[in-house]
């Protein structure tokens, strides 16, 4: 009797760690990952202020509707405000926001059928920033080519990119 359930519990475990491998392969179009799946895989030298210890916890007191503020590695706070299954945005400090959007293509890109658009924005203040925009596989690898972004999609992202364009445009009218 033990040795079946032994084996049981030894097929269960293996089922759900190829189940898991199978949610974040690029090549899987029968198990679409959520945000929060590619957030807990992200790698730590993508966001330095953040162990993986801290990305669990911003998703457990989110799932627990709690404020979920924690201690980052330069000693401040950093906050995740909104997450939901394709989205999330933290503050990392008063300087820093990271937003996340995971996206479905209408078209694959060289077998991509999902990605991760990461955006930086550093603020100088709380109207002028500067963003950077960076594309990832959702097994965290850069994609470099470009992406063939639909209409929705193009307007989801128009607002991360808001405080470049506000800057631009006071520039250009104050060198008329």
């Amino acid at each position: 009797m033990k040795t079946k359930l032994l084996a049981l519990g030894l097929w269960l475990m293996a089922f759900t760690s190829q189940a898991s491998a199978q949610l974040l392969s690029p090549d899987s179009c029968l198990l679409t990952p959520f945000i929060k799946d590619v957030f807990k895989q992200m790698p730590d030298s993508l966001m330095p202020y953040l162990t993986q210890n801290n990305r669990l916890d911003f998703i457990d007191f989110m799932e627990s509707n709690m404020k979920a503020e924690v201690s980052n590695l330069t000693g401040g706070t950093s906050e995740m405000t909104a997450l939901t299954d394709d989205s999330l945005s933290i503050r990392m400090s008063e300087a820093l926001r990271v937003d996340m959007l995971l996206l479905d293509l209408d078209e694959p890109v060289d077998s991509i059928r999902q990605v991760i658009v990461f955006v930086e924005t550093f603020l100088a203040d709380s109207v002028y920033g500067e963003s950077v925009c960076k594309t990832y596989s959702v097994d965290w690898q850069p994609v470099t080519k470009d992406i063939p972004f639909n209409e929705a999609q193009r307007k989801r992202l128009e607002p991360l990119n808001l405080q470049n364009i506000l800057k631009w445009s006071e520039d250009k009218l104050n060198n008329r």
